[in-house]
């Protein structure tokens, strides 16, 4: 069984690769948060296990659930 990096009911946002993403322009600069890891959602570019709840108005997206990477996330860091 694949261990993954991040869990359930973490706070994420898009990496640096995320970002580069054209697909993701709709979440540049928002928060999420990870509601489940599924190994079975696939599209034509792979697999995209971390369903993901995005706060926020997500343009093309009513309900704000979107798939990511695990490479295109990043877990929220605190400011100082």
């Amino acid at each position: 069984m694949k261990q993954w990096k991040y869990k359930a009911g973490e706070l994420v946002e898009l990496s640096a690769g995320g970002k580069k993403s054209q697909q993701n322009t709709a979440v540049v600069g928002m928060i999420g948060m990870i509601l489940s890891i599924e190994e079975s959602i696939t599209y034509q570019r792979g697999a995209y296990p971390y369903v993901i709840q995005w706060f926020g108005e997500v343009y093309n997206c009513p309900d704000g659930k979107l798939p990511m990477k695990e490479y295109e996330i990043k877990r929220v860091r605190a400011t100082r």
